[in-house]
């Protein structure tokens, strides 16, 4: 595929990329900055240069790019609206084992620590400033099957990241905003700045042309297609995993454990992976939106969820635990709400998830607090309580996102409480392999600014396979029968993405 990329004249050296001028000059200087500090130092150097625009929206641009590289990454955070696409890749960060997520905070920490800045940054599109890294880390520390599809941490430099501050969810798809255009590269001491800049520059341009090839053929309809569905376990024996998981938290082996399954959809067509996620952005306003492609794979949802955020000194995070379905009538609707802030078992559920936050935030954070009472967070298909914890980072410190990532990951909504000894049980009797399920997803800055969030609501997409996945919080009173059809009513939104009948 050639970049659709045309020569300004000589008098402003601009090089056009679609409808969108390209500083060429500014980029090569900011490479050929990097490569002498290269030389400098003997080591890897970031560059990143920056232009803002006007751009289309990212979603759009996003569904277009992607099939541009075997790497790409598309975000639209709850929180204030802001998106990052990010397509490519200039470095990865890998881990692997307990300390994966520390390793790569140490990889992050030291590609960063000479970092070479061009262009015009743009500092109105909230917190997190220049490059990014972006990616996920999985549930579990290492991947107990031989099926393993996304590693088991992976943050990359994107090569060509696009932030925006995407307020209006009803704005049409094709809508124009400001945004802020970076293009990425790491160099050594022999790279050859004009090849690098070149190649930025194609990216952008095949990545930015509004081209009808790079749109996908439309995927047929939903009642054209065979599908083949399979429940992991099956039905009868999750209920009685469920079962067996009650019993040990009688006998005090631990008091909550998070026991998830997989439903595995395999159709005759490949999903058209933009078209769900389009989907999952109309349906689910209120929810993180994320999908990641790797390789073969889409891991994609609309998560109710965050683990955490750091914008300045500012932390917050989550505690989402306790489910009940919606109602029929906005009068059924209230009684459930209302059962649900009234039930001792589900009241339980939460604290034990709130508890552990404030803990945790309280070993690095000051001025620690948990709002009372939780709310009601109702989504389309269920409802939950839902308590932010807050805490501000001392001055001085040291800790960022990606500390608290590794602090808190997993939380007792995904795993359990106490989380060792819950983590030892889903290893001997689960049987499920969780891949980036109930792991975490987002972005991390330079200065330890980021948001993460946590990946429930969501499905592995390879071709024309979909594993889909949800999960209940078990105590010592939990019915197999109820928290199965909890189960289903979480799988419902992706089903619908999906656009394949109930489960």
């Amino acid at each position: 595929m050639t970049a659709d990329l045309t020569t300004a004249p000589p008098a402003d050296r601009r090089r056009t990329t679609a409808s969108v001028p390209v500083d060429r000059d500014g980029l090569l200087a900011t490479c050929r900055e990097a490569v002498a500090k290269a030389r400098a130092t003997r080591a890897p150097v970031l560059a990143s240069w920056a232009e803002q625009h006007l751009l289309p929206d990212p979603l759009t641009l996003w569904s277009r790019a992607r099939r541009a590289t075997s790497r790409s990454f598309m975000w639209q955070s709850a929180w204030d609206r802001g998106t990052v696409m990010a397509i490519g890749t200039a470095r990865d960060l890998r881990g692997r084992g307990e300390n994966r997520i520390d390793a790569v905070r140490a990889d992050w920490a030291a590609l960063t620590r000479d970092l070479v800045t061009g262009g015009a940054t743009v500092t109105t599109l909230g917190s997190g400033q220049g490059p990014l890294a972006v990616g996920g880390f999985a549930f579990r520390a290492e991947n107990p099957s031989d099926r393993v599809r996304l590693p088991d941490a992976l943050l990359w430099v994107p090569a060509l990241q696009i932030r925006s501050a995407c307020a209006d969810p009803a704005d049409p798809a094709d809508s124009i905003g400001a945004a802020e255009l970076r293009l990425n590269a790491v160099l050594l001491h022999d790279s050859d700045p004009e090849q690098i800049t070149e190649g930025l520059l194609q990216l952008a341009g095949r990545c930015l042309a509004a081209r009808p090839a790079l749109e996908r053929p439309a995927a047929p309809p939903a009642g054209e297609r065979t599908l083949r569905k399979e429940e992991l376990p099956t039905a009868d024996s999750w209920k009685g995993l469920v079962g067996r998981a009650t019993e040990r938290i009688r006998a005090g082996e631990f008091e909550k454990v998070v026991l998830a399954r997989e439903l595995r959809v395999t159709a005759s067509e490949p999903y058209d992976v933009p078209a769900v996620v389009g989907r999952l952005r109309t349906a689910n306003p209120t929810t993180t939106l994320f999908a990641v492609d790797h390789d073969e794979h889409a891991f994609l949802g609309a998560t109710p969820e965050y683990l955490v955020r750091v914008e300045g000194r500012s932390v917050e995070t989550l505690g989402l635990a306790g489910t009940a379905p919606r109602g029929s009538t906005p009068e059924h609707d209230e009684e459930l709400a209302q059962e649900l802030v009234e039930s001792a078992k589900i009241q339980h559920e939460h604290d034990v998830v709130v508890q552990m936050l404030r803990d945790a935030l309280g070993t690095s954070c000051q001025d620690v607090s948990a709002e009372s009472p939780p709310r009601v967070v109702k989504l389309a298909n269920v409802q939950h309580l839902s308590t932010n914890v807050r805490g501000r980072l001392p001055e001085g410190s040291g800790a960022g996102i990606l500390d608290l990532v590794a602090q808190l990951h997993p939380t007792p909504a995904l795993g359990g409480h106490p989380r060792k000894a819950a983590l030892s049980w889903l290893d001997d009797n689960e049987g499920l392999d969780r891949g980036w399920y109930a792991g975490v997803v987002g972005w991390a800055d330079a200065g330890g600014q980021g948001q993460f969030a946590v990946t429930i609501r969501s499905a592995l997409l390879d071709g024309g396979t979909a594993s889909l996945y949800a999960g209940c919080g078990i105590v010592g009173d939990s019915d197999p029968e109820a928290e199965y059809a909890e189960t289903c009513a979480k799988l419902r939104p992706m089903l619908s993405a999906l656009r394949i009948e109930g489960p």
